[in-house]
């Protein structure tokens, strides 16, 4: 069983939030001079025949979704919940869906309002943790 990451967007969201927890694995790397934006897989890119290493300015860690939510929750007393169902608004009620909800850590009381999970269903418990923490980052905390 494979962990999933947060997107590239998240984890540049996370950095500029004060995420600093070391990762053990694979880091996003952005490079300004290059179109592609992110490289990974190890602290180096080749030009050519030449390679190189990335200057550490550039580097981003790259958590895994539960690191960056236990980081919210530690952090900044945020608790993500998700939650599925097999009741979709859509017309089929045999698929499950899935929604979230960010809930205050030490008052359990919602964060959010329910409209604001509700509004949209995700396939997959990893999207709808990755739209909950890239929310969650964009809208409640201040930094």
């Amino acid at each position: 069983m494979n962990e999933d990451y947060v997107s590239f967007e998240t984890a540049k969201l996370l950095k500029e939030k004060g995420f600093d927890v070391e990762t053990e694995h694979d880091m996003w790397y952005v490079v300004e001079k290059f179109s592609t934006g992110c490289h990974w897989n190890s602290c180096t890119y080749k030009v050519g025949d030449i390679t190189r290493e990335y200057d550490e300015k550039y580097c981003i860690a790259m958590p895994t979704l539960q690191m960056a939510m236990k980081w919210l929750r530690i952090e900044h007393n945020i608790h993500i919940e998700i939650l599925m169902t097999n009741h979709s608004i859509s017309e089929r009620f045999d698929i499950p869906k899935y929604y979230w909800v960010a809930v205050n850590a030490k008052t359990c009381k919602w964060i959010t309002e329910s409209t604001v999970y509700s509004a949209k269903q995700f396939d997959t418990n990893e999207e709808a943790c990755e739209e909950a923490i890239k929310y969650c980052l964009e809208n409640l905390i201040n930094k």
